[in-house]
């Protein structure tokens, strides 16, 4: 999903800024280096909610106004996470400067709508008045609506192209650009990044769980400099922090004068569906603290039904009701049984044979409902 800007966005074009749902083939766009190019082709796809959440790639990323730097945005830009900003003479992808305050994921959009614009020549173009790529063919372009007179297969494919700058998503630029950002949005005070992060790192990880991220870092040889640490979930960094939490614990336990735990709360709590593999390391050099990697396993829907005890549940029913839940969860049987043999078709599960069933579902079929016992807050309905 790149190079796409969600609905309402604003793009600079020779006849003003024009939200980009409203441009036309033809309008003529504002570039960083080639002055106004027409567009060629634009394209379109919307996705809900759930499909979002499931395609993290999917989920678009808020850059608020004047978060890279004055004017810029000059308002809050939506665009997709993989969509490369143009800043300090590269194309750094957004994702990798999300930082919870001032560049966000946006999960609660629905729908999400996304718009893609090609020129000539891939280009930097300016979107809310902040330099950002324009579309260019990797594949993917048969993904998207486009309106009927663009005639997309006329279209020269792009994948031999040139990138207008090169694409950078990480390194000592990024971070520098990504410190920057920090200190903008008040994250990490200017003077703390100025202040040497150099040298041997003691501190760890002490506790990680899907909203909560704790511990503690200190540099020995510069033991009164905070350290400035970042946060990494399978190599993409969610959060900012800097140590410089009083405990008393630490002061005890001649760590400096104490002032050196760290405690984040993510802006976005992980999803528990997903496997996680949480990193705590220096922004710096990349220096990750005792105690990483941290393994979040997912916790998958069955294991909620692992920990079900229905009979405990049900125990005090009458004895018509326990065996309506038996018959019930036999006929689920028979669902699931018809899912693994002929996932094609799993609305139509094969006939049951009278021989393997008990004598309780051979009888005329009714409504399924869940029984009062399963659906009521108390073993007793």
């Amino acid at each position: 999903m790149c190079a796409s800007f969600c609905g309402g966005t604003r793009i600079s074009t020779t006849r003003g800024r024009v939200r980009v749902e409203k441009l036309r083939i033809g309008d003529e766009a504002l570039t960083m280096s080639a002055g106004p190019l027409p567009i060629r082709w634009i394209g379109q796809r919307i996705y809900g909610r759930a499909f979002a959440r499931m395609n993290p790639d999917s989920i678009p990323v808020k850059i608020r106004a004047g978060a890279v730097d004055d004017g810029i945005p000059s308002r809050d830009l939506c665009v997709s996470p993989l969509h490369n900003a143009f800043i300090d003479g590269a194309l750094i992808p957004v994702a990798q400067l999300v930082n919870g305050t001032s560049v966000v994921t946006c999960d609660d959009m629905d729908p999400i709508a996304y718009y893609h614009i090609e020129l000539p020549v891939h280009a930097v173009v300016l979107a809310e008045d902040m330099p950002a790529e324009s579309y260019i063919d990797r594949g993917d372009r048969a993904m998207y609506l486009t309106g009927a007179s663009q005639q997309p297969s006329r279209l020269q494919q792009s994948k031999s192209w040139a990138h207008c700058a090169p694409i950078v998503a990480s390194g000592p630029l990024v971070d520098r650009v990504r410190a920057r950002i920090a200190w903008r949005a008040g994250i990490t005070p200017r003077d703390i990044m100025e202040r040497p992060q150099n040298g041997p790192l003691f501190g760890k990880l002490e506790w990680a769980d899907h909203r909560v991220i704790s511990g503690w870092a200190w540099l020995p040889d510069h033991p009164t400099v905070p350290v400035v640490l970042e946060v990494v979930d399978q190599g993409e960094v969610i959060a900012v922090a800097v140590a410089d939490h009083f405990r008393s614990d630490l002061r005890r336990d001649g760590i400096g004068d104490g002032h050196h735990a760290f405690h984040v709360e993510l802006p976005r709590p992980l999803d528990p569906q997903h496997a996680h593999r949480l990193v705590v390391r220096r922004a710096a050099d990349g220096m990750a603290l005792a105690g990483c990697p941290h393994d979040l396993p997912a916790n998958r829907p069955s294991s909620a039904l692992a920990d079900l005890d229905l009979a405990a549940l049900i125990e005090h029913a009458d004895p018509a009701e326990k065996r309506w839940v038996l018959d019930w969860l036999e006929q689920q049987a028979i669902k699931l049984h018809a899912l693994l043999t002929n996932p094609a078709e799993p609305h139509e599960p094969p006939p049951p044979s009278p021989k393997t069933l008990p004598h309780t579902l051979d009888r005329r079929p009714r409504r399924m409902k869940l029984p009062k016992v399963l659906t009521s807050g108390s073993a007793g309905g």
